[in-house]
């Protein structure tokens, strides 16, 4: 009567598949974002950093910075190609700041803040800047920094992770942001 068992070629092709399995999924990370999915966090981060500046300051609140609570005459928004932060001014001088991102964003690399521009009146004349900074004052006057006149209407960057990229444009006339 033969002796029922498995033999020594079944159990070695078993711990081959069991080994295969487990080295797979140990390297699969199941919470890996996409990179549009990155892009898009980082778009709404910015969008957010500008919309909720701009809502705080047209509601004449102050701002909390530490303990307490600051009055700004201005807030700025100062997007380079490196970062991006909020800052608040008394006249011409800084008395506290916002959020601050700087490269590398989120802890990762691959994130681009780049390509600054902006639009004039006409809406065709357009130009490269290097950094530029949104100026929200108090009276609820929205101006751009590098503007040598009130000519430019609407600043806008590139911003994405690697290849996934998305621009944001922001006009001034009507305080709104737009995403292409």
């Amino acid at each position: 009567m033969p002796k029922k068992g498995f033999t020594l070629i079944e159990l070695m092709v078993v711990i081959a598949i069991i080994g295969i399995l487990a080295i797979t999924t140990y390297s699969f990370d199941f919470n890996k974002k996409t990179d549009m999915e990155k892009r898009d966090r980082f778009v709404e981060k910015i969008s957010s950093m500008i919309h909720s500046t701009l809502l705080s300051t047209s509601s004449g609140r102050g701002v909390k910075f530490g303990t307490g609570i600051v009055n700004p005459t201005s807030t700025h928004i100062k997007f380079s190609t490196g970062s991006i932060g909020v800052y608040y001014y008394s006249g011409s001088s800084i008395i506290g700041t916002g959020e601050v991102m700087k490269s590398p964003f989120f802890w990762e690399i691959g994130y681009i803040l780049t390509g600054a521009y902006y639009k004039e009146k006409n809406l065709t004349n357009t130009g490269l800047i290097d950094s530029v900074e949104i100026i929200f004052n108090s009276g609820n006057d929205i101006v751009f920094s590098w503007s040598s006149s009130e000519s430019w209407v609407i600043v806008g960057m590139d911003v994405g992770f690697h290849d996934s990229m998305k621009t944001i444009e922001f006009d001034r006339r009507f305080g709104r942001i737009t995403l292409q």
